[in-house]
């Protein structure tokens, strides 16, 4: 078991730099920004940037909160229209995600969270969540921000 705060982010820092390394190999673009110093509350902070294609950058940030690492990445900002149509849409969507769900976030923004033990997290696991998020990012963003902001949001031509 990790014992102090300082090791649990040494911990998690050496995890994500190794899977960074992993992720650029396979060709893929990854860039990581870390806050050395914890917050008022004593968490630690990542930020995970990613190349998409429907959403130019997909961020990722990560939050290490005692023994947790907490995952979310903003999917959608606070809708301006269509928000039931948008909540069935997301909530039937979310009974078929696996490893990371939607859920409200700050100022009403939809968001796409995960948390797991840090114990458990390991460079697959780690994987498995980043992919999920892409993959669902890529999927759920041009029909949920048709809905949630049909005014100003045009769905990109397939390239």
């Amino acid at each position: 078991m990790l014992g102090t705060p300082e090791q649990r982010r040494g911990h998690l820092n050496h995890l994500l730099e190794s899977w960074r390394g992993e992720w650029t190999r396979s060709g893929a673009d990854a860039q990581i920004e870390h806050r050395a110093q914890p917050d008022a509350r004593g968490d630690f902070h990542w930020l995970l940037r990613l190349a998409g294609e429907e959403k130019d950058v997909i961020t990722i940030w990560l939050r290490l909160a005692q023994r947790r690492v907490h995952l979310e990445c903003e999917l959608v900002p606070a809708p301006e229209e269509n928000r039931e149509e948008l909540y069935r849409y997301l909530l039937a969507r979310n009974a078929r995600m696996s490893r990371v769900h939607a859920a409200l976030g700050p100022e009403d923004g939809l968001y796409l969270v995960a948390s797991r033990e840090l114990e458990e997290l390991s460079e697959g696991v780690l994987d498995e969540l980043v992919a999920a998020t892409l993959t669902y990012v890529e999927e759920i963003y041009p029909t949920a921000m048709s809905l949630a902001h049909p005014r100003w949001y045009r769905r990109r031509p397939v390239r």
